[in-house]
């Protein structure tokens, strides 16, 4: 039998790193365009990934075949595979591949539920790449700039490590900063400070910052800039989401000592001070309606139901609105 994979998470280019190092294995690079095929999970069918599953590698040891975004393993996800016929043939390739195929799936989220799911983790290997903690993306820092030639000074890649989203979102800020330093060995926190734009996190503060204080102009020209600089909105939807969920925590554990909450939601101890500060102007239960507000966003978002600039908008709106009731 072959061999069959799931990456899932959000930490997508640790997902990518996994399926390099798997093709890597099988398949020399000068051998890539025959036997290494790539496809979009959400426009392949199952039959589609049948047929070029079963094609006999030309050159090198196995075929490998990636199929990335797999939307066929999420619940509620649009996907060009819908046919419960051909899904039950496609589980049962997926129960006796062949011996030369080398067949990875990745995806966001999974479905645990779902039939090829099961199969995989019953036949093959299964792994979530979910966000590192703090300590473990200040680790991951500290050994990527070393891959990349420099060392970094530990105030450095804890600021780094504060400042930035995703892996992709530190693997260029990694690089930057190692063009910056050019000759020295060192990357350090003042280099950082220099050329970092603290953009996402820092200015959504900023953006809750203005919209405490009822200053909602200012909280949409925040967000322009945001959108100017580049962010994709469904990172500065996840920002915005990601800082109520620490500020409910912080609300529901009110009597928890500073050391406490900043273990348990892998704060940055300067991010925690300003949260708890925010934190008072914020009862339990508008954080709760501005999740829900979040939630619903994200759903509209995804479905196409609405524009991102002028959904965000809105949502910075709803969200002021309900720092009046």
């Amino acid at each position: 039998m072959g061999e069959l994979y799931l990456f899932y998470g959000q930490e997508k280019l640790l997902i990518m790193e996994a399926i390099e190092k798997i093709k890597n294995k099988y398949v020399p690079e000068a051998y890539e365009a025959m036997d290494f095929q790539r496809l979009d999970g959400e426009e392949i069918t199952y039959d589609d990934i049948v047929n070029v599953s079963r094609v006999v590698p030309m050159l090198a040891e196995k075929r490998v075949v990636a199929v990335l975004n797999a939307a066929f393993l999420e619940e509620g996800r649009k996907s060009a595979a819908k046919s419960e016929s051909s899904e039950n043939r496609f589980v049962e390739f997926l129960e006796n591949t062949p011996p030369y195929l080398c067949l990875i799936f990745s995806a966001e989220k999974v479905d645990r539920r779902k039939k090829i799911f099961k199969v995989i983790q019953q036949k093959g290997f299964v792994k979530e790449f979910a966000p590192l903690s703090f300590k473990d993306k200040v680790r991951w820092i500290e050994s990527r700039s070393l891959k990349y030639g420099k060392s970094i000074e530990p105030s450095a890649a804890a600021f780094m490590a504060q400042f930035t989203s995703d892996l992709y979102h530190v693997d260029g800020e990694i690089k930057k900063a190692v063009a910056y330093v050019h000759e020295k060995n060192k990357i350090e926190k003042k280099d950082l400070e220099r050329i970092m734009s603290r953009s996402t996190e820092a200015n959504i503060f900023g953006l809750i910052d203005s919209i405490a204080e009822g200053k909602v102009s200012h909280a949409i020209n925040i967000l322009n800039d945001l959108m100017y600089a580049g962010e994709k909105s469904l990172v500065i939807l996840f920002m915005i989401s990601r800082y109520f969920m620490n500020l409910f925590a912080i609300k529901v554990n009110e009597g928890r000592t500073f050391s406490e909450l900043q273990k348990g939601l892998n704060l940055h101890p300067y991010a925690l001070k300003k949260m708890l500060l925010q934190a008072k102007n914020f009862t339990v239960q508008q954080v709760r309606d501005i999740l829900s507000l979040c939630q619903k966003f994200d759903l509209d978002l995804k479905r196409g139901r609405i524009e991102e600039k002028k959904g965000l908008e809105m949502l910075i709106l709803k969200i002021s609105r309900v720092m009046k009731n």
